[in-house]
């Protein structure tokens, strides 16, 4: 079939496979003020992409059947996964998120994975709410209006173990970022001692055990923000470098952490190589000067100041023009006296 506009004809035989927006996502998936929340719009058409099946065709072209892009019962994606898609920010990414949730728009969970060797914890599921997803594209309802839908009852709610056959590609290089799946590995081997190292790496334990002060409600809120937004390695390393300075107080922790993001540090090796960074360059751009210091007044030593610093005597025919008039001034001042007792007498 042919439509009679060569380009349109053109786009036709393209196979465009990812994410559909629909227009009225537009509209109804907006912020308080009325302005479309785009950083959702495409998170949640992202994920929307994943839950579609997969068609399964046989050699004639005929649909047998269909698949899910992904293995287990919910879409396992981090925050960074996202980011790194989309070239968004990791913390515009959980804002958005949390608002998708708030909304009744997505379903999220924290599940630990766990096997005879590895264990992964924090790893972040998502799931659309269908009901709500079919309301705000097919009529004009702002996602205000939604309400919570119970998820669907799914035979299997259980984290999907990991194949045995990665478990040493985790083990030394950890979840490959392309993937998108595990959003923190916390222990290879579930023994003391990796319970020990989880402890020394829990900010919220690591703010009590050196007592920067009363761990109330705001403060864990305060640790869990900056830990989203960075890392909990980098908020206990903030801690670290707050206690080897003597002052126990957040404050001084938050200030560093205020640093850190805006050098878009990524982990605490990343850190240690841009701090060195910025030094370089201010001594390259504000090259040390004697602060406070007046400049130093250097004049000329006469030509009879030695190197040896031994003053010469003059040379005596430069005095002999001095000597004359020495000796008029001299003769003048004994005429004037003689004068002067004369006429008293």
């Amino acid at each position: 079939m042919r439509s009679g506009c060569q380009v349109a004809d053109q786009i036709a035989e393209l196979e465009i496979v990812g994410n559909i927006v629909p227009h009225l996502w537009y509209k109804n998936i907006t912020f308080s003020s009325g302005k479309a929340h785009f950083v959702a719009i495409t998170l949640l058409a992202d994920i929307v992409y994943w839950y579609r099946p997969t068609m399964i065709r046989d050699e004639s072209g005929m649909i047998t059947g269909a698949r899910t892009k992904f293995k287990g019962d919910m879409l396992q994606k981090s925050y960074q996964a996202f980011a790194d898609t989309y070239g968004f920010t990791k913390r515009q990414v959980k804002d958005a998120i949390d608002f998708l949730v708030d909304q009744h728009l997505l379903i999220r969970e924290f599940r630990t994975i766990s096997s005879s060797s590895i264990i992964l914890s924090n790893v972040m599921y998502v799931q659309p709410i269908s009901e709500n997803i079919k309301r705000v594209m097919e009529e004009r309802c702002n996602v205000s209006e939604l309400t919570s839908v119970c998820p669907p009852v799914t035979p299997e709610r259980t984290s999907p173990s990991v194949p045995k056959e990665n478990l040493s590609r985790h083990k030394k290089w950890g979840p490959e970022m392309d993937q998108g799946t595990y959003t923190e590995s916390t222990s290879k081997n579930p023994s003391e001692k990796n319970e020990q190292q989880q402890r020394g790496n829990c900010p919220v334990t690591f703010f009590k055990e050196n007592e920067f002060g009363r761990l109330g409600s705001y403060m864990q809120e305060k640790i869990k923000s900056w830990s989203e937004r960075l890392s909990d390695s980098l908020v206990v390393e903030a801690m670290k470098r707050a206690v080897e300075q003597g002052k126990h107080y957040w404050s001084y922790v938050d200030a560093i952490l205020v640093k850190w993001e805006l050098l878009q540090v990524q982990d605490v090796n990343d850190e240690r190589e841009k701090e060195k960074q910025v030094m370089v360059e201010k001594v390259v751009k504000n090259p040390s000067r004697r602060a406070g210091r007046k400049p130093v007044r250097t004049e000329l030593l006469p030509d009879w100041f030695t190197e040896e610093g031994i003053v010469e005597a003059p040379d005596e025919s430069l005095d002999e023009d001095f000597e004359v008039e020495k000796a008029k001034l001299m003769a003048e001042l004994e005429a004037f006296r003689e004068r002067g007792t004369s006429v008293v007498m």
